[in-house]
């Protein structure tokens, strides 16, 4: 899943300056323009969250998006959002907004997910629309990484790193350094570009503790998500179901 970078409050702004573009425009014919779309980015979760059975937990991940400014000044944006998985594998994540202070203030829920894989559901609840869709959900038992070496079609090139062994939150984890190499003209790029990402993981519950990325595909950009709060005791039951005050709507032939 991906998640929209657009705070409450900037997302308000934007409105706010579409609507006065418009009423400028309908007393001054020379300024008239139709609205502008904005721009509004998005970025990949911290992980696959497996639908691992009998490891269950309850956690919060907190994501730093840090941009590097033509100035040479940075622009950050957090937030923190709760994720967790039952005993039977089901999971559920919440998707917020970012804000310059959401590490520290909880931003705006815009959707929750329900994932259920003995049922092949998954649900993805909008909270604007109040309405859950329905998808069917074949989550992969294990995640296949690419194999260090060459790219297909001489794209470029991928190295590994074995960092070491260290505890965070009482949980053994694993660390590691990943360098995706994309050589001139792959995405347009007019030299090699350097995707570098550093993960830890737990083999315990089967997903990245902390995960770092810099990929210059999205400008000098970093992203960093940390997994926090942990509790491996089985979550509240509740924390599973979709808002029953919901719409339902079926998705994909369900």
């Amino acid at each position: 899943m991906r998640l929209p970078l657009v705070s409450g409050l900037v997302f308000g702004v934007l409105c706010t300056a579409g609507i006065a573009c418009c009423m400028a425009g309908a007393q001054d014919q020379s300024t008239m323009h139709a609205l502008d779309g904005g721009t509004r980015e998005r970025i990949q979760t911290l992980t696959i969250i497996l639908p691992t059975t009998n490891a269950p937990f309850t956690a919060t991940v907190t994501t730093e998006l840090t941009k590097i400014l033509s100035d040479g000044s940075s622009q950050t944006n957090w937030n923190h959002r709760t994720v967790a998985r039952d005993s039977s594998g089901r999971i559920f994540e919440e998707r917020r907004f970012f804000a310059p202070n959401g590490d520290k203030v909880a931003t705006s829920i815009v959707q929750l997910d329900y994932s259920d894989p003995s049922r092949h559901e998954i649900y993805t609840c909008r909270t604007q629309e109040k309405t859950c869709y329905v998808s069917r959900y074949y989550a992969p038992e294990s995640v296949r990484m690419e194999p260090a070496g060459p790219l297909p079609n001489g794209g470029g090139s991928v190295t590994r790193e074995d960092l070491g062994k260290r505890m965070i939150d009482d949980l053994d984890v694993v660390g590691s350094r990943e360098v995706t190499t994309l050589n001139a003209g792959v995405v347009g790029n007019q030299k090699t570009e350097p995707i570098v990402k550093e993960f830890w993981y737990s083999p315990r519950l089967q997903i990245n503790i902390i995960t770092k990325r810099f990929d210059p595909r999205f400008g000098a950009q970093k992203q960093n998500f940390v997994v926090s709060n942990i509790n491996e005791s089985e979550p509240d039951p509740k924390l599973f179901e979709p808002p029953a005050d919901y719409r339902v709507v079926k998705m994909n032939g369900q």
